[in-house]
């Protein structure tokens, strides 16, 4: 049983400062229909915030906001 709500929104950082834009469009296509929580990696980015709190899945609502 998946107890995790769903994202409203997540904040992801950028590892590494100099990747090219379009790693943002494979991060948000690879993190779809899936379970996370702060602190897991996609890629080159950290998961640093998410709304509400806890492990929430993401879909085609979610908002996406990189720093």
């Amino acid at each position: 049983m998946n107890d995790a709500r769903p994202a409203e929104s997540v904040t992801l950082r950028n590892r590494k400062p100099l990747a090219p834009p379009f790693h943002q469009h494979i991060a948000k296509s690879k993190m779809m229909d899936k379970t996370f929580q702060v602190g897991d990696q996609v890629l080159i980015y950290d998961i640093v915030a998410t709304e509400p709190d806890g492990a929430v899945q993401i879909n085609c609502v979610t908002q996406f906001q990189f720093e």
